[in-house]
This record gives structure tokens, C-alpha cells and sequence, in this order.
């Protein structure tokens, strides 16, 4: 014998509470359709059908167990400058190589904070009579690097140094850890 469905009125939402507090509550049921009654209504049917269909579009919540396995991968970053030889200041040639090399070895270290600590942008946009008038950004980075390495300076041209830095993953295991605590 079947059961009087339930009226309109009621809908879907009204269904679903006392629906899922049953279904889920202490039930071995792995799908809302399997724990349907034999003598359920036609509404309660389509209302675990919808509820099946729905649980298959979203994905499986985390379990602390598979919370546990994740592990956090610090990769090993590395920042990259550059600085022409002719635009530094210095009486010689070498003077103006050995300040281009240091400009470019700063831009590294810019980049590389960049990277770990993030860059604050701040924009303005000025229209009057829809017509762009002025468009500034500005860019900060601020932060600080310990332990950065060189891996190699290499002349590109007769005129322009490149820098490469890196920072390895037990450092920036150290800046991400020191971070953390200071919030």
C-alpha cells in the first residue's frame, strides 16, 4: 500500500530536511535511493533521485584521513635580474660591470620577494565625460630574503648582466614558517 503524497505546498525544500535527517541519520545507505522505504511515495522517490543526482555533481568532502596524507611541497624558486652595463654610474669600464652586476643581483632579490611575500598593487583611474583622463598603477614589494644563493651571473651581450638567484626549499620552508607566526 502506498502513501498519500505529499502536498505541493510543501515542495522540494520542504522534503529535503526530514528526507536527508532519515536517510542519513545512522544509515548504512550509500545512495538516498537505496534507503527509500518500499512503500515510499512517488514524491519521496523523485525527491531521493534528485538528491542521488545532485551528490554525484559535487565532489566528496575531504575525510581528515586524506587531509593527513596531503602534504605541503615547498618547490625551490628562483628570481631573475637584469642591468645594462652603460646606463650605471663609474669612472671605468669594470666599475660600470661590477655596479650593473649588482643592480641586476638587487633586481634578482626583488623578484625573489616577489615571489614569497607577494607584490601590493594600487591603482587609480580618472574618466570625466567617458574619456579616460589618467591611469596610474603602483607596485610595492616589500619583505625580506635570507639565504638566497647565487647560481650564476652570465654577460648576455656586451652591454646587459643576468643574475639568477635561488632560494632553497628548507629557506623557504623557514620564511613560510616565520610568516605564520607573526600573523
Amino acid at each position: 500500500m502506498r502513501r498519500p503524497a505529499f502536498p505541493m505546498r510543501l515542495g522540494l525544500i520542504g522534503l529535503t530536511l526530514p528526507l536527508s535527517a532519515c536517510l542519513w541519520s545512522g544509515s548504512s545507505h550509500t545512495t538516498a535511493m537505496e534507503a527509500v522505504p518500499m512503500d515510499a511515495s512517488a514524491s519521496t522517490e523523485m525527491l531521493a533521485q534528485t538528491k542521488d543526482n545532485l551528490d554525484a555533481l559535487t565532489p566528496p568532502a575531504p575525510t581528515p584521513a586524506k587531509m593527513m596524507m596531503v602534504t605541503e611541497v615547498t618547490p625551490t624558486i628562483k628570481g631573475l635580474g637584469y642591468s645594462q652595463v652603460s646606463t650605471q654610474p663609474g669612472k671605468s669600464l669594470n666599475e660600470k660591470r661590477l655596479m650593473a652586476i649588482r643592480a641586476a643581483r638587487l633586481e634578482a632579490m626583488r623578484d625573489l620577494t616577489e615571489q614569497v611575500h607577494g607584490i601590493r598593487l594600487t591603482s587609480q583611474t580618472s574618466i570625466r565625460d567617458m574619456v579616460l583622463r589618467s591611469d596610474t598603477l603602483n607596485g610595492v614589494v616589500s619583505g625580506e630574503i635570507r639565504g638566497a644563493r647565487t647560481v650564476r651571473i652570465t654577460p648576455k651581450d656586451s652591454d646587459t648582466f643576468e643574475v639568477v638567484l635561488e632560494l632553497d626549499q628548507s629557506t623557504i620552508g623557514y620564511i613560510v614558517k616565520s610568516a605564520k607566526g607573526h600573523m
